[in-house]
């Protein structure tokens, strides 16, 4: 799922735990499994995805169409 920074910091990681196993928030692009979706400096470029469950299919992609690798 492609979101915003701020979108992601609230969503659950099932990483990220407190010492009595409740579980925190995404953080964003201090997570080094954060990956950009757009490249750039435009209003997009804060868009991303967390990169646990490998890359999301995009609006109008088939999974049968996605490069090799990026799975």
């Amino acid at each position: 799922m492609v979101l915003s920074e701020r979108e992601a910091k609230f969503k659950y990681c099932p990483l990220l735990t407190t010492h009595d196993g409740k579980l925190r928030f995404c953080q964003g692009t201090m997570c080094m499994m954060w990956r950009c979706a757009v490249s750039g400096q435009g209003a997009d470029s804060d868009k991303g995805f967390c990169g646990l469950a490998g890359r999301p299919v995009l609006p109008g992609e088939s999974v049968d169409n996605r490069p090799s690798g990026l799975q």
